[in-house]
């Protein structure tokens, strides 16, 4: 069931102080402030050859047109391809980019899928979050659709959010709003600062 939840707004990048424990805060500043000089040295390749070799973040590994896939118990959970991976495994927080976009497929216990696609994307090993930028979008089997330019999936948890503006699609509905919070599959999706639900089709 939708509902809506009053949230303030924030100019903050990541205004998530009331999803995640406020002793996560430090990971996510960090977090901020490493994606904003990763994605806007990849957009000025001149900025980023001119910065002393010794600042540039050297990747641990480079794979370049893989698909992988990860098993749970003997059946397959998730495959996730991608152009390009660069793994940053060997700094003290280690994460992996995905500069080029990613694809992911998501199995659930019945066998339904679900399906994340994002121009970019990273992955936080220590707080075990994935942050998906540029025209974020997922759906399932179930016609379920929500669109967004940035979403966060805490997969501890199974929690995704956001506080940009957001386009969900339910039951024959288009529901606009600003923020979103679920997880997954889905069951507990909530649009947050609702400004618009548009029927796709209306019975007579």
């Amino acid at each position: 069931m939708l509902g809506r939840r009053k949230r303030s707004r924030s100019d903050q990048l990541i205004p998530v102080e009331n999803i995640i424990p406020k002793s996560t805060f430090p990971a996510i500043a960090l977090i901020s402030m490493m994606a904003i000089a990763f994605f806007s040295c990849k957009r000025n390749g001149n900025a980023r050859a001119a910065l002393p070799s010794e600042h540039v973040p050297v990747p641990y590994a480079e794979i370049h047109d893989f698909t992988a896939h990860y098993t749970l118990k003997g059946h397959i959970a998730m495959t996730l391809e991608a152009p390009e991976l660069l793994d940053y495994s060997q700094y003290p927080f280690a994460r992996q980019l995905f500069p080029a976009g990613m694809h992911m497929v998501i199995y659930g216990k019945g066998g339904e899928k679900t399906y994340i696609d994002a121009r970019r994307a990273a992955v936080y090993k220590p707080v075990e979050l994935v942050e998906l930028v540029g025209h974020v979008r997922i759906h399932n089997d179930k016609h379920e659709e929500l669109v967004t330019n940035r979403l966060f999936w805490d997969k501890t948890h199974d929690h995704i959010f956001t506080d940009d503006s957001v386009r969900f699609s339910r039951n024959n509905e288009y529901i606009k709003g600003r923020g979103f919070d679920s997880n997954m599959s889905f069951t507990s999706a909530r649009v947050n600062n609702i400004s618009g639900i548009i029927r796709i089709n209306k019975k007579p």
